[in-house]
């Protein structure tokens, strides 16, 4: 009989996160001896976590808020658009080296064109903010062949995100200048919004 396998989810805070109840329901229907437990890491402290994921000998992690750029420096390498993101929100152990990727933009595209049979190529594409989350869907959106706009509170952030990847431009949040045509399809993602 095999060792039970360990997954975590690492974040600030995470004490009421539902993913150790999704995940562990899954592994219990799928008959797979794994245990999915929370990984309460404060701001500032991903590194002692990070030895604490090898120390453990975690196998996959999913990585939220405050950690999700602060990670990347722990890790071996990274896949896909965790590379032109900078960002990771899933480590996946490949031996012994932890491997980072971002599945936002794929699970974007994937829920737009299963369940909404939407293709965004050659279409226009309106990003709502510049977070973690929005960055990645404009990324999906300008790979998928989409012309995208991104409007953010934070100008500097907008043009980050062009920087990203062709086809994306950005415009002055709350700017009455609009689009040089509607769009047809609005694609929203935005970080949390704090309040004071």
């Amino acid at each position: 009989m095999s060792a039970r396998k360990l997954a975590c989810i690492i974040g600030w805070p995470v004490a009421r996160s539902l993913s150790p109840a999704i995940h562990n329901a899954a592994f219990a229907a799928l008959g797979l001896d794994w245990t999915y437990v929370p990984l309460a890491v404060r701001p500032g402290a991903i590194e002692e976590g990070m030895g604490l994921v090898r120390e453990l000998g975690v196998e996959g992690a999913n990585v939220t808020m405050p950690h999700k750029q602060a990670v990347v420096p722990f890790l071996e390498r990274l896949e896909g658009d965790a590379q032109t993101l900078g960002a990771v929100n899933t480590i996946v152990r490949e031996d012994s080296a932890l491997v980072g990727f971002n599945t936002d933009g794929p699970g974007f595209l994937a829920a737009i064109r299963e369940e909404a049979a939407f293709d965004p190529s050659g279409k226009r594409a309106l990003v709502l903010g510049a977070g973690g989350a929005a960055r990645a869907v404009a990324v999906a959106l300008a790979t998928a062949g989409a012309t995208v706009t991104v409007s953010a509170r934070r100008p500097e952030q907008a043009a980050e995100v062009t920087a990203l990847a062709g086809g994306i431009d950005p415009v002055p949040w709350g700017s009455p200048r609009a689009p040089p045509e509607r769009p047809r399809s609005t694609g929203s993602a935005c970080s949390s919004i704090k309040r004071p």
